[in-house]
């Protein structure tokens, strides 16, 4: 039998793994590019986004 959990303990882990990679990957990608064209931004934010939803999807299949 699997054990029963409390369904929002994952939601919650995942929320927080959430933000700490949007500030994480925020703070460094802005320090990275203050520098330049503030535009050379929205792609990083663009690959940041989707490396974010991939790691959360293959989380959530993992029965995490």
């Amino acid at each position: 039998m699997v054990p029963e959990k409390a369904p929002g303990k994952g939601s919650l882990v995942v929320a927080a793994l959430i933000v700490l990679g949007i500030v994480f990957t925020g703070h460094w990608i802005i320090s990275y590019v203050q520098t330049t064209n503030p535009w050379a931004i929205i792609p990083w934010y663009g690959v940041a986004a989707v490396l974010i939803i991939m790691f959360g999807t293959l989380y959530r299949r993992g029965g995490g």
